[in-house]
């Protein structure tokens, strides 16, 4: 464990992996700040871009994007009244009208020294539990592989509960799309429609592209204007007011400790992320408080307790990513992507013979946040104005950067024409309600999935009782059972709950 800290260590001090790491940050502030693009279209365009780096350089990159998105995403939300991310919708309730007293540095401050040391917190904690996970991961064998998988793809469905139906249809979908190409385990090629480009299935990078960058274009070029519209607040916030405001985080220690343990558990569980974190630590704070009327009118507590808990969320959310190979959001999906497309297993060949890369993530994210830190607090009025370029500049750039990083992997055009029908798929997907997360995870997981099926009943002989065999199994079978359960126990409590209301009324 100490060897491969050192040897993480020693590779953030060279040159190129600093380089690295600003870029990334740089590349995340800017996009976070940019209303409706965020980390994952960050991620979706350079991903391409990083084949042939050292895998140190590119985990670098994605450690210093997808670690300062959500702080970047706080700029407008105070400034604007916009959210930069859906985490940050929280932030807007209390920075804005904040901004709108011209408290804009003070409100700048708060938020990102609370979601620095949101972020710091949940990696600590994770970087804690990494012997321990360690161990435990050497004690899941195929059957409980399957059944993680199959957690994982519940818990991310269930995460859209404004319509169960259609999680549920664009994850199946997601895993019949995986079976596409030559299965490793029955050794035939399956619903390739004797094309060779579909022969090793179909590829992630041009997929993901197409289906979070360039359907997020579309919707923002059918809307036409800018990004975010004119609003209050941009005057550009004086420093002094900022490192106040970042000060000031310290009179809310109850606040900060609070939000960053809901940010990090929840961000461990698949599919919940950073907007859940955002909304049940700002309620949770406002339940706390012994002055709850202060919130939405500009309370510093307000902005401390939604900005921690959506950047704790990261150290949370790379707990089963890194150890069980299961990515826990759409971020996550792409930094797999880019484990693949650098040689690099998830899961436990990552910790057992890769740890190195894990801690190259680990403290390339706590490198990424001190200087995101900086970064707002210097620098948070201009980057707001970005919000206001209009989309017909800032949609073709994107554009072609994404189809040039495409083509960059493997110089195919029918990778460029999957993208393009990936965008449109996804465009359709948005506009019908159906969840672009639950496709793509269960594209991710797919493979996985049947692989660990066939290898438990050839382990076992064919016979089915392996899956029921080991505790482990039994206690994810349970959690299934609950994440699953819970819509249906929470319409009859409800349902008892209007009921006995009805009868003592009357």
């Amino acid at each position: 464990m100490l060897e491969a800290f050192l040897e993480g260590l020693s590779q953030l001090g060279q040159p190129v992996a600093i380089a690295a790491v600003v870029s990334g940050t740089i590349v995340g502030v800017l996009f976070g700040a940019i209303p409706g693009l965020g980390s994952v279209i960050a991620m979706a365009v350079l991903l391409p871009f990083t084949f042939g780096w050292d895998a140190y350089v590119a985990m670098f990159l994605f450690a210093g994007i997808f670690g300062t998105a959500s702080t970047g995403g706080a700029i407008p939300a105070i400034l604007l009244n916009t959210p930069g991310t859906i985490a940050n919708v929280c932030t807007t309730l209390d920075g804005h009208p904040m901004a709108r007293r011209g408290e804009a540095g003070r409100a700048l401050g708060l938020a990102a020294a609370a979601s620095g040391l949101g972020t710091l917190f949940s990696i600590l904690v994770l970087a804690m539990l990494l012997p321990a996970a360690k161990v435990l991961i050497l004690a899941f064998g195929a059957p409980e592989f399957f059944w993680l998988v199959i957690l994982g793809l519940v818990a991310v469905t269930l995460a859209s509960r404004d319509n169960l139906v259609k999680g549920l249809a664009a994850g199946g979908v997601g895993i019949l799309m995986s079976l596409i190409g030559l299965s490793l385990v029955f050794g035939q090629v399956r619903f390739a429609l004797d094309s060779e480009f579909l022969y090793d299935g179909l590829p992630v990078v041009p997929l993901v592209v197409g289906f979070f960058a360039l359907s997020e274009l579309m919707v923002y070029t059918s809307r036409g204007g800018s990004i975010a519209t004119v609003g209050e607040g941009l005057a550009k916030p004086g420093v002094r007011q900022t490192v106040g405001g970042a000060l000031e985080v310290f009179q809310y220690k109850r606040v900060l400790l609070r939000g960053s343990i809901i940010g990090t558990v929840l961000g461990a569980v698949p599919g919940v992320g950073g907007a859940v974190a955002n909304f049940l630590a700002y309620t949770t704070a406002k339940q706390a408080s012994k002055t709850p009327e202060l919130f939405g009118t500009g309370y510093a507590g307000g902005i401390v307790a939604s900005e921690s808990a959506n950047d704790a969320k990261d150290g949370g959310i790379l707990l089963p990513t890194l150890t069980f190979g299961i990515p826990g959001n759409v971020e996550m999906v792409i930094l797999m992507g880019a484990f693949v497309l650098h040689g690099i297993t998830p899961g436990r060949q990552l910790l057992v013979y890769n740890l190195d890369i894990v801690w190259a993530i680990i403290l390339g994210v706590i490198a990424a946040q001190i200087l995101t830190t900086i970064i707002v607090i210097s620098g948070g009025g201009f980057l707001a104005r970005l919000s206001l370029i209009p989309v017909r500049y800032l949609a073709p750039v994107v554009a072609v950067v994404s189809f040039l990083g495409v083509y960059a992997i493997r110089s195919n055009p029918w990778d460029l024409l999957l993208a393009v029908v990936a965008g449109c798929i996804g465009y359709l997907m948005r506009r019908a309600g159906f969840p672009l997360i639950t496709f793509v995870i269960g594209f991710v997981l797919g493979n996985t999935a049947e692989r660990s099926f066939v290898q438990s009943l050839q382990v076992s002989e064919g016979s089915y009782t392996i899956f029921f065999s080991s505790p482990i199994s039994i206690i994810i079978i349970i959690a299934i059972l609950v994440f699953a359960g819970s819509p249906l126990i929470k319409y009859w409590f409800d349902k008892y709950t209007a009921t006995r209301k009805a009868k003592l009324a009357s």
